[in-house]
């Protein structure tokens, strides 16, 4: 008798699917719900510990378009960058909210704190966030010409958000009796450089938001809708609300004292209310960079990272 000719793949696949289904589950997938390593087993199986499906896990896990994504140039630097700048950001932020709490402290009696040397801890953040948004120009090689064009001009607006920080913070309300509700005889150059800051943000995050973007659909969850967030859009919103307060705040300068009064009041009011939902738009943004990281610092898990046969791998790696 002729020696038996031995199988092929496809043929031995052919007689006994299922082993063939655990041949191609040869990657490193680890278990959705106890993180026991699943190599080997096969897509009809379950979890030798916790008893959940493989298929569960996969579809979990799995990012099915993974293999498309250019991968990053300096992953843990982009990663790195990415919550730099926004918590930067973030801290200049709550700067802003501790020198206008001391403010109206100050305003009921309650206390003479007048914390101006915070004001430098807001542009430290500012330079911080700078340097992060520095890495998000060119994070790989896909980018467009026009995309890292856009994102350089958004770097480039930090060099002029810096100086009216400055002197906002560092120059008017040192010498302003109370910047907020008093601000002196210089109230017009005030709401001036708020609105050119609001302006430079604005302008900031427009030139980044592409890049932004761009790592943020690195993640299934937000690429597949499962986290629907429009934090950047909202930060731009509130901007503008802010502005509105600030063109109030100077239309109050041309008009009689009664209707100024109450203008005042409105400009305030709107102010504290962009303020506000700029704070939380911030928190948030902060909040999805945090998710993020390690996402861009571990590449997704695609299906042919747990679906090729060894064989398939070896001659992919070798370029055979």
């Amino acid at each position: 008798m002729p020696p038996e000719e031995p199988q092929s793949e496809h043929e031995s696949g052919r007689l006994n699917p299922e082993a063939a289904i655990a041949r191609q589950l040869t990657g490193e997938l680890y278990c959705l719900s106890c993180g026991y390593n699943l190599h080997g087993l096969s897509i009809r199986a379950s979890c030798p510990e916790c008893g959940v499906p493989v298929r569960a896990t996969i579809l979990g896990i799995v990012d099915p378009h993974a293999d498309e994504l250019t991968p990053l140039s300096f992953p843990r630097l982009s990663a790195i960058g990415l919550c730099a700048w926004s918590f930067g950001a973030l801290i200049s932020v709550v700067v802003v909210w501790l020198l206008r709490g001391a403010e109206v402290l100050r305003d009921m009696g309650f206390a003479t704190w007048n914390p101006t040397f915070l004001a430098w801890t807001g542009l430290i953040g500012l330079i911080v966030s700078m340097l992060g948004a520095m890495t998000m120009i060119r994070p790989h090689r896909s980018v467009t010409r026009w995309e890292a064009l856009r994102s350089s001009i958004g770097v480039s607006m930090y060099a002029a958000l810096i100086f009216v920080y400055d002197a906002i913070y560092l120059g008017h309300d040192v010498i302003a009796p109370s910047p907020l509700f008093s601000p002196g005889g210089d109230a017009l150059g005030r709401s001036v450089l708020r609105i050119a800051m609001f302006l430079l943000v604005a302008g900031i995050v427009w030139g980044l938001r592409p890049s932004a973007v761009g790592l943020a659909v690195r993640s299934v969850i937000v690429r597949t809708g499962r986290v629907d967030r429009q934090s950047m859009m909202a930060v731009l919103a509130s901007l503008g609300i802010a502005t509105l307060g600030d063109m109030l705040s100077i239309a109050t300068l041309y008009t009689p004292i009664s209707v100024a009064e109450v203008l005042e009041i409105v400009s305030v009011v709107i102010i504290s209310l962009g303020s506000v939902l700029f704070t939380v738009g911030m928190i948030n943004i902060c909040a999805d960079t945090v998710r993020l990281y390690p996402v861009l610092v571990r590449p997704g898990v695609g299906l042919s990272d747990i679906f090729e046969t060894n064989r398939q791998k070896s001659r992919r790696t070798n370029g055979i």
